[in-house]
This record gives C-alpha cells, structure tokens and sequence, in this order.
C-alpha cells in the first residue's frame, strides 16, 4: 500500500487527468461504479508502464544507447 501511495504522491497534474479521463470513461463503458473503480485501475496501471518506458521504443533500445 505505500508503495502505491507514493507512487500516486510522484503523478504530474497530466497523469492525473489521464486517470480520471480514463475513469470517466470506464464509467461510461461499464455503467456505474464498477467501471468507475475498473478505469480507475487501468488508468493508474497504464500509467505506471508509461512511466517505466513500456510505450517507448519498439526496438529493444533504451533512450539514445548507439546501436551495436
């Protein structure tokens, strides 16, 4: 649990919005409160692979490593 506490004190203001657009819209999706939590979790865990470069480079390499 602390381990997601500070991970949540560590989001910019647009990762916050990113959460909550990506709550709304699960709410929208699952009609209700279930999919307000269930956006919920896939906007923070998206964001948690954003953060760690899951989106980034498709090749393998990191940031600007020369190629081999």
């Amino acid at each position: 649990m602390d381990e997601i506490r500070a991970h949540l004190k560590a989001f910019r203001t647009t990762d916050w919005l990113i959460l909550i657009a990506v709550a709304l819209v699960g709410a929208a999706v699952l009609d209700g409160i279930i999919g307000l939590i269930v956006g919920a979790i896939v906007g923070y865990l998206g964001i948690l692979a954003w953060h760690r470069g899951a989106f980034g480079n498709r090749n393998g390499r990191k940031g600007d490593d020369p190629l081999p």
